[in-house]
This record gives C-alpha cells, sequence and structure tokens, in this order.
C-alpha cells in the first residue's frame, strides 16, 4: 500500500466515510476495462470524444459537485469507484452521499482519479491540476 493509500484510508476514517477498498484483481479488471472503451490523448480520456462532457477548472470545484451529484441523482448511481493512475495503488467504492467528501480527498493527490459507476454509465475525473471533468458514457 502506498503513503497515498494509507492517507486516503486514515481520511476516510477521520470524515466518516464507509468504503470498501476493492481487491487487486476487481482494480485491474476495471482499469482494463477503462482502457480498451475510453479514447485518450496522451495519459487524459479525450474528453472532447464525448458531446455531453463538462470541464470544470479547480477554482469552480463547488460547482462541480452539485452538477455532478444532481447527474448521478437522474442516473440513479448509488456507487462509485475511485482509480487513481499513479499514486495511489487501490480502487474504492464509496457511496454516493459520500461523494463529495471523496472528491475532496482524492483532488488533494496529484495524480489523475477516475470515478465512476459499476455500470459504467458516467465517467469522472479528477486531473494532477484539480481540475474535474465528467461524462456520462455507454459500452
Amino acid at each position: 500500500m502506498s503513503y497515498f493509500d494509507e492517507e486516503i484510508e486514515k481520511d476516510f476514517v477521520d470524515f466518516g466515510i464507509n468504503y470498501e477498498k476493492l481487491d487487486d484483481a476487481t482494480h485491474d479488471k476495471l482499469v482494463t476495462k477503462i482502457n480498451k472503451n475510453l479514447p485518450f490523448t496522451g495519459s487524459k480520456i479525450s474528453w472532447s470524444s464525448f458531446p455531453d462532457s463538462t470541464s470544470y477548472l479547480k477554482n469552480n470545484v463547488n460547482t462541480a459537485f452539485i452538477e455532478i451529484l444532481k447527474k448521478l441523482s437522474n442516473l440513479k448511481v448509488k456507487e462509485i469507484i475511485f482509480i487513481g493512475d499513479s499514486l495511489t495503488e487501490s480502487a474504492y467504492k464509496v457511496h454516493t452521499m459520500d461523494l463529495e467528501k471523496t472528491l475532496a480527498i482524492f483532488a488533494d493527490i496529484p495524480q489523475h482519479t477516475y470515478f465512476f459507476s459499476n455500470q459504467f454509465n458516467f465517467i469522472g475525473c479528477i486531473d494532477s491540476e484539480g481540475d474535474i471533468s465528467f461524462s456520462e458514457i455507454h459500452f
């Protein structure tokens, strides 16, 4: 477990967030599914490939949290999975009601952190600069 994973798990406990740490095999399957089904430009998802994608600059994260929560409510998403691309080694599943707190935790880690549902009906990313992108997807 990396230093950042230890800090994330400590933050989950400190903020009262119930979470599930996914096993390595599940983590690897999810990463493979993302890499096979989504377009990338370099190390980032090519958000311009999705007609309904939305991006928020770091200084608009409160707006991002509100709008993303509204969209997830419309999609009837109950749980969200978080996977980082470099500094974290584990994948975590949290309830949608803890999304805002969980996004804030991952926003402090200088990596790309992807978040999505088990149904893969949306994907979002907090990039290493703290900007957030989001899109509904279908595959």
